[in-house]
């Protein structure tokens, strides 16, 4: 399957795990904003400090920078920390 085709597809839920919290997520992708929402409802956050981890997706494990988004995988992990506030 190309990435076009994944883009075009019918999206289906797949259960994501943010901060050891099953998730289910209907979408095909997400974002880095999307996920710490989903971490840190409502809350404010620095994005420049804030971190999250992918682990259990599409090849080796990475950060999600802000502003970027990942095609999710049924399974995937996400870890998120906020920024330290001094």
């Amino acid at each position: 399957m190309t990435a076009s085709e994944v883009e075009k597809g019918p999206s289906k839920t797949v259960t994501i795990t943010v901060n050891t919290r099953p998730v289910e997520w209907g979408e095909k992708k997400i974002s880095f904003e999307q996920v710490v929402e989903v971490a840190f409802p409502g809350q404010p956050y620095d994005p420049a400090g804030t971190l999250v981890e992918v682990s259990r997706g599409h090849g080796p494990d990475h950060a999600l920078r802000p502003g970027k988004d990942v095609v999710v995988k049924d399974g995937m992990v996400f870890d998120v920390e906020p920024a330290n506030r001094s």
